[in-house]
């Protein structure tokens, strides 16, 4: 088998620390971050937010091309950046010819199928989830395209695999299943039990308005109820929100944050007293998994890939996302304290379980696998 030093992989995503809206920026962040401590041979390509170019050499094994969003580089129709301006870019930088190219992002479709043609390399596609505008918006075909050309399309649960395969269809025996990842935390918190945490992008599916129906409820018995809403979304959806924790009369128990850099999300979780996971719909969640390793006491659904690592033994389930539901497992987890603090214990186990080491050894063995296979 090939050696990992001799392993070169071109990651194309959208968000890369510092400029990170969700999940997907913080998978490929760590991801990347980790192989090339393991010897692999990584250079990043990503959005700029300068509006300009600019190459960095964070490390031995690392590069990081950062592409503006302009006309040179971005083609807005297409909701994708311009497949030679990238290649060019990727070249002048340095470091030869991949093995192999790692797709997390949409943008990067027309030029993951470039570099695919110009080297003849597999491309690994990471589906974090279905493109939210639908398959016929311009991020859903870019999508479709990227699962077309995908030699492997990486998936964090079974149940998105199960999403992306009745989206799309034409993928069988090319779906792997690897999980996010968490950092070891051993930090004891220590905070006050009726200080809660949502963390999330504020669209529907997340649950968040059933959560502030919940506040609402548990206000009347709990008169030290707060939340702490971190994350951001439309404009027009916030202010929605805004209102009906007006209309509710909890506005003064709501702590509206905005988006926050993922360190600072890390270093806030031990002062609060339970993170609140009420999604409709999760691939995975890395929140939940965060919460876990933070030893913070989750109260969660059981949505979509949450299953998959969730249950009645390291969190205080959500039946149902509505308000009373989401109140009486808040509840719950106040009451049953010796009940909570065993959840916390499993909890703690089983992020040790997604610690990015072995994520990374997974991944790595797929690269080095597929680099193999095409080895004459």
């Amino acid at each position: 088998m090939a050696s990992n030093s001799s392993l070169k992989v071109w990651v194309m995503t959208n968000e890369f620390q510092p400029n990170i809206v969700g999940g997907l920026g913080i998978v490929a962040t760590q991801l990347s971050r980790v192989l090339s401590s393991a010897g692999v041979k990584v250079k990043v390509l990503c959005t700029s937010k300068s509006g300009k170019l600019v190459v960095s050499k964070p490390g031995v094994n690392m590069r990081i091309v950062r592409l503006p969003k302009n006309k040179h580089y971005f083609r807005q129709s297409a909701r994708a950046f311009k497949a030679n301006a990238v290649l060019r870019a990727a070249g002048a930088s340095g470091s030869g010819k991949p093995d192999l190219i790692h797709v997390h992002s949409t943008e990067f479709a027309d030029a993951a199928a470039a570099a695919k043609n110009k080297f003849r390399i597999p491309i690994v596609y990471t589906c974090h989830s279905n493109a939210s505008e639908g398959i016929r918006s311009m991020p859903g075909k870019n999508q479709a395209k990227l699962i077309r050309l995908a030699r492997r399309i990486v998936v964090p649960s079974r149940w998105q695999a199960g999403a992306t395969r009745r989206s799309y269809g034409g993928v069988k025996g090319r779906f792997v299943v690897i999980p996010h990842g968490v950092n070891a935390v051993s930090r004891l918190t220590s905070g006050n039990p009726k200080h809660l945490l949502f963390v999330g992008r504020l669209i529907p599916s997340k649950g968040i308005k059933p959560l502030i129906k919940a506040v609402a409820l548990l206000s009347s018995s709990h008169k030290n109820v707060r939340l702490t809403v971190v994350g951001s979304g439309s404009k027009s959806y916030r202010n929605h929100l805004r209102a009906f924790a007006k209309q509710l009369g909890v506005s003064g128990r709501i702590r509206w944050m905005g988006n926050r850099p993922h360190n600072a999300i890390q270093r806030m979780y031990a002062s609060y007293g339970a993170v609140i996971v009420p999604s409709k719909k999760e691939s995975f969640c890395l929140v939940a998994l965060e919460a876990m390793a933070n030893g913070v006491p989750l109260v969660s659904t059981l949505s979509g890939g949450l299953k998959e690592f969730v249950n009645n033994r390291n969190a205080q389930i959500i039946r149902s996302v509505n308000g009373a539901s989401i109140a009486r497992a808040i509840a719950a987890m106040w009451v049953n304290k010796k009940n909570t603090k065993k959840r916390r214990l499993h909890a703690k186990a089983t992020a040790a379980r997604y610690r990015w080491p072995k994520i990374a050894q997974r991944y790595k063995s797929l690269f080095l696998g597929l680099k193999k296979a095409r080895t004459p």
